[in-house]
């Protein structure tokens, strides 16, 4: 991705994710606004974008973290606005992974997997992926396993995020087991 998409790409994240008002955009339930909409909130806050921009940015974008629906366009996941964002359930698969800091996964075994400042917590089938996302956290993460069959079977509810990554409101602590050291 270019320097310009990925300032793109980060703006259209605020936008969509974390601050739509302050792009004068409404969410609908399921987070989407008119792509036409989108980039004119972020012209209005000094991005050089157009419809094109962001088409590319969406289809370049090897992170799926947005999606467009004919004329709409949505953030598939990581919200952090006020408004609950509709997801879709799904069935997860058997296990999911999960990695984050040594302190942050001892909370969790003890206390389940939270959203924290999000909507929904991340979950992966791509153990490669959860490492490189706790990276941000720690630079040797820890890795955690999620049982997401059983706990699936037991009740807890999953959403759909994009084809590698889960979303889960929470997760208890049975289902989640630290792997490796």
């Amino acid at each position: 991705m270019t320097r310009r998409d990925t300032t793109i790409s980060k703006a259209m994240s605020h936008a969509l994710r974390h601050e739509p008002a302050a792009y004068g955009l409404d969410l609908a339930p399921d987070g989407s606004v008119p792509l036409s909409a989108l980039v004119a909130g972020l012209q209005g806050a000094g991005v050089d974008v157009t419809v094109d921009d962001v088409r590319r940015v969406v289809a370049e974008s090897d992170k799926q973290r947005f999606a467009i629906d004919d004329d709409r366009i949505r953030a598939q996941y990581g919200h952090s606005t006020d408004q609950r964002i509709v997801q879709r359930s799904v069935e997860p698969a058997a296990e999911l992974w999960h990695a984050t800091s040594p302190e942050a996964a001892a909370r969790i075994l003890e206390q389940g997997l939270l959203p924290m400042g999000r909507q929904y917590a991340h979950l992966t089938t791509d153990r490669d992926l959860a490492l490189q996302a706790g990276r941000r956290k720690a630079p040797h993460p820890v890795l955690l396993r999620i049982d997401a069959a059983r706990a699936a079977a037991d009740g807890v509810e999953f959403a759909e995020g994009h084809d590698r990554v889960t979303l889960a409101l929470a997760v208890p602590p049975q289902y989640v087991q630290r792997v490796g050291p």
